[in-house]
């Protein structure tokens, strides 16, 4: 799949600065707006603001939060038809996953994984409570309109240097197997949600995500590596996410939380310029830290909630990149000649 390249320091110097402002303004949008989810407003809209490469993009900017809501819709629609029928729910949240995965596995877009993240939220918020899926689905979608209206203004304040527009490069990684390793990543993805549904609440909801990405790379050796980034991910951001927390016992006002909340991610930003890891485990890192410090706001023992939690999804991670890597080896077969090769090709295309 597709991952976004790290950004360049000579094309875009205010990027740490600018993704930096976007937590803080998503934990006043949510204090603001009395949201039931303060933890969704700066997570999302730091995400989405992230992910965006060297010059302002409208068509991205835009589009993305659009989409992904319309996907939440879509999905939670789907949930609710089905609630009261678990296995035709489970059975078609696993095609669903199969379509997602096996539109990755062909074309290497990320488009798969907005449906693959919206279906599990709401399938996992909605087996457990039908008013928390609601509250996840309308509070994830009010923070991604919110930042298609603020991405553009720090775009506007803070401008890259470079006016080149950053187009997305997707290719798959193999020409074979795509329909075996898409069926493979459906199962994994089905038993990692019901795994995820037992252990996660509405404020740990960004450690799923965290886990999720693991399954849509296509080799045994990309996988470990997400695996052991994913994971890394959520220990580094978690550790300075209780750090900001356990400063606050010292002085609780929101004009420090703010402060650290800004110096954080600034610092997690410049790495990502800079950094020996890739970009994207700096990311991880700050979601996973804005995430636990806006779920401070709606539960009185974070520590210990995010602790257990993370250790839980860590180790659910691993395991399913075990069992995943397991079956591409045993079941996705290499063509052996050119001729193999076309014709494996010819019958994926016809799919």
């Amino acid at each position: 799949m597709f991952i976004a390249p790290r950004p360049e320091l000579d094309d875009d110097p205010h990027f740490a600065v600018r993704i930096a402002l976007m937590p803080l303004i998503g934990l006043v949008l949510a204090m603001l707006l009395r949201s039931p989810l303060p933890m969704i407003y700066p997570t999302m809209m730091f995400s989405l603001i992230a992910g965006n490469r060297k010059a302002f993009n409208p068509g991205r900017v835009f589009a993305a939060p659009v989409v992904f809501s319309a996907a939440l819709w879509l999905m939670s629609g789907v949930v609710v038809m089905l609630q009261g029928i678990p296995l035709v729910l489970i059975t078609v949240m696993g095609v669903i996953y199969f379509l997602a995965f096996y539109m990755i596995q062909k074309t290497g877009t990320a488009f798969g994984m907005l449906i693959i993240v919206a279906g599990a939220l709401m399938s996992i918020m909605g087996l457990g409570s039908y008013p928390a899926m609601t509250y996840l689905r309308a509070e994830m979608g009010k923070a991604a309109l919110c930042s298609a209206f603020v991405i553009p203004i720090l775009y506007m304040l803070l401008p890259p240097r470079t006016r080149e527009v950053h187009i997305d490069d997707a290719a798959p990684s193999f020409d074979y197997g795509w329909g075996t390793r898409a069926a493979i990543r459906a199962v994994v993805m089905l038993g990692y949600s019901l795994y995820l549904y037992t252990i996660l609440d509405f404020s740990n909801m960004i450690l799923a995500v965290a886990g999720m990405f693991v399954l849509v790379h296509s080799t045994r050796q990309s996988i470990w590596r997400e695996a052991g980034q994913r994971s890394f991910s959520v220990l580094l951001g978690g550790g300075i996410g209780l750090g900001i927390l356990s400063a606050m016992t010292i002085s609780g006002h929101l004009s420090v939380l703010l402060a650290l909340v800004f110096l954080a991610t600034l610092w997690l930003g410049s790495k990502m310029l800079s950094g020996r890891l890739p970009a994207m485990t700096y990311q991880d890192s700050a979601s996973v830290m804005i995430s636990l410090v806006g779920s401070a706001l709606a539960t009185s023992e974070p520590s210990f909630a995010f602790i257990q939690r993370a250790g839980l999804t860590v180790a659910g991670t691993l395991v399913a990149a075990l069992v995943v890597s397991i079956l591409d080896a045993l079941l996705v077969k290499e063509p052996t000649t050119v001729a193999e090769a076309i014709a494996d090709r010819n019958a994926q295309e016809n799919l």
